[in-house]
């Protein structure tokens, strides 16, 4: 092989590597976690029940800076553990929901949203 076909080969496999690092890198900016509302970005952290896998918590830190917004991050998050864990979409919410008016939401002292549900089963 000679020297060009090396050289061009090695400036080839750069190039992919760079190109896959940025998809990467753009990915992990919004990714599978934040949701985009009226400018602002809102990721939910959903922390399951170590004892009953099917009931969780997620919080939504921020959510002062658009309810609606924060309402639907947290939806989001509890579609993707729901479908992954039981492969439907289904919950039942305690308290407050994503379907709660925006007005009516009760936030923490720091501004979080919080929401408690659980997945229902097969």
């Amino acid at each position: 092989m000679s020297m060009q076909m090396k050289a061009s080969l090695l400036g080839l496999t750069v190039l992919v590597a760079f190109a896959g690092a940025g998809c990467e890198r753009a990915k992990g900016t919004l990714g599978a976690q934040g949701y985009a509302y009226e400018g602002a970005i809102f990721k939910g952290k959903l922390t399951r029940d170590r004892e009953d896998r099917a009931r969780f918590s997620i919080t939504v830190r921020g959510a002062v800076r658009g309810v609606p917004g924060a309402l639907e991050a947290a939806r989001i998050e509890a579609n993707r553990y729901c479908i992954s864990q039981y492969g439907n979409s289904l919950i039942l919410w305690e308290g407050q929901s994503p379907e709660s008016d925006p007005e009516a939401v009760t936030l923490s002292d720091g501004g979080a949203l919080s929401l408690t549900g659980r997945c229902s089963g097969w």
